[in-house]
Order: structure tokens, then sequence, then C-alpha cells
């Protein structure tokens, strides 16, 4: 599929305290917040959009969006029913300079994409959003595609005050691969965003055939217990993991579910005892192995937060 401007706009962690959420990646992670003032001219925004229901955290390469559901309200706008708080990680969107291009596409193909208001779009026609109208975006149905997958096209005017806070990668003095001199972790980069699926099939339909990805390699995690495809699309890896033997569950229920389920995030650091002293520092409890550090969920949002060393 044409899309000429590729690259992840951001994940979504869904949170119950975003105040909370925001102390401890100032903790962990060593970030501060991006707020909607950090990012956009709320003058030119529409008036009755709710602000600061989210933040954003920059995280190497990685833009996270953190919300809270509770916070985002405005009439006809079902993106918020959508969430769970305290959900954890639970979509990953996408920019696109062609959003109609890429909604036929998709359709096309079988894979239906609805607009903010849970309207079905069809043949390209991409609304205008509640958000400012040189900013549409459009949402895959979970039941098509395994996992919610946003894609969003942000008007140029917008770029040079998004790309000092919320997404650097957006100036094109940005260069990858840059450690802050801050971080307590030593990030790179990211290595992988981990979506536990049962049907693998569908995922590299949807990544390699409509998306265009490719794949890059392909194991076994002994951690998982799950066979993975590694693809790469739009800059980012996704590895797409089927268990062996355990089944896939809900976050928050903890019931078994054939839903696809974005369990987390792995980065390359520089160094890894480093990650461990200061997670241990910080109370954050983890588990170590041959693939690296990795938090668990139940502490660290319904997210794990793996880290690896930079090659």
């Amino acid at each position: 599929m044409f899309n000429p401007y590729p690259m992840m706009f951001h994940p979504t962690l869904v949170v119950e305290d975003l105040e909370d959420a925001a102390r401890w990646f100032r903790r962990v992670f060593g970030r501060r917040e991006v707020r909607w003032e950090d990012k956009f001219d709320l003058a030119v925004l529409n008036p009755d959009y709710p602000i600061n229901y989210s933040y954003f955290f920059v995280l190497g390469d990685v833009s996270l969006d953190v919300l809270c559901p509770s916070l985002l309200k405005l009439p006809g706008d079902r993106s918020a029913s959508v969430y769970r708080e305290g959900a954890g990680l639970v979509d990953i969107a996408w920019y696109t300079d062609h959003i109609e291009d890429v909604a036929r596409g998709l359709e096309r193909h079988g894979f239906r994409t609805r607009d903010q208001e849970g309207n079905l779009i069809h043949d390209g026609e991409v609304p205008q959003s509640n958000l400012v109208w040189d900013c549409p975006m459009i949402w895959t149905l979970p039941e098509d595609t395994g996992l919610t997958y946003e894609f969003y096209r942000m008007g140029r005017r917008h770029w040079p005050k998004y790309s000092q806070l919320a997404d650097p990668r957006l100036d094109p003095a940005w260069r990858p691969g840059v450690v802050s001199r801050d971080d307590p972790l030593g990030i790179v980069t990211s290595a992988h965003h981990t979506v536990l699926t049962h049907d693998r099939e569908r995922a590299l339909r949807l990544f390699v055939e409509v998306l265009g990805g490719q794949i890059v390699g392909e194991g076994y995690s002994e951690r998982l217990d799950a066979d993975f495809v590694d693809v790469l699309y739009a800059k980012s890896v996704m590895r797409f993991a089927t268990p062996r033997t355990q089944p896939i569950r809900d976050v928050i229920s903890g019931e078994e579910t054939q839903a696809d389920q974005y369990v987390g995030i792995t980065f390359q650091v520089t160094d890894l005892d480093a990650v461990a002293g200061h997670l241990a520092g910080q109370d954050v409890a983890f588990s170590r192995s041959a693939e690296g550090i990795h938090t668990f969920p139940a502490g660290s949002f319904g997210a794990v937060w793996g880290f690896t060393e930079a090659g």
C-alpha cells in the first residue's frame, strides 16, 4: 500500500491515574510529561475538545501516549468508550500523509476502519477530526486486525511546535540512536513492540501484504514460550508472538482471550547492569534472562518494559 510518510506516531498506554503515571515515568524513565500546551497551539484546536487527558513521554525513538479515559469526554466521540482504565498498552498509531488512500487500501483487503464517532469509513471518505480540521484520524476494527491500529495525518503547520517536545523525530535535525545525557536507563532506540496473537497469518497479511512491511527475523522466546516473527514496518519492529502452550489472557480480567494483546515495548540500552541497578533502586520488580531485562505488568501499569543490550 502506498504510504509516503510511514512512521509510528505513538503507542497508547491506558492508565487509571494520569498524575500517578507521570510521577512514575519521571522516576523510572527520567522523562517529564509533555502536556497539550507543549505540543499544540491550543488556539487552533476545536475549543470544545478536551486537553490533557493524556501526556506524551519521549523514550528514545518512541513517543508514548499515556491516556486516562475518564478525562477524555467529548459529545459524539466514542474514543474514550473503547478504552478501559488500567488496560495497559492498547493500540499503536501511525503517521501517514495520505490517510484516504490508507483507508481505501485497508477496506479493499477486508480490513474495516472507523472514525472518532464510530462510523465505518467507506471509499476513503475520511471526515475531519474533532481535534482540528487538518488532523484526520482513523482506527481499524480489532475484530479485523486483532489489535486496534490508528492512522493519523498531522497538518504540516503543527509540525514546528509539535517537534519541539512531543515528537523530536519531526525535526529535520533529529538523529536516531542518540542517548539522552540525563537518561537513567541509557535508551538507544526501540528494539521491538511485542503483540501476542493466535493468528500469525492475519498479522503478516496486514503488515506485510497490505501495509508493505518486511519480515526481518523469526525465532522462539523462552520467556514467553512463544514462536515469534519480527516485521519491520514504518521504521519500527513489530514482534508477533504466538504462545506454544499458555493461553493469551486479557490484561485486566486475566481471562483467556482470542484478541491480540499488546504486551510490551523492548528498548536497546547501553548497559544492562546499569538498568538493573536503576530499576532496583526505584523498587521496580523485574526479571533477567538471556533475552534481557523485563519488568512485570503488575508494577508497570499493565505493560512489560523490556531492555536488551545494544549491539
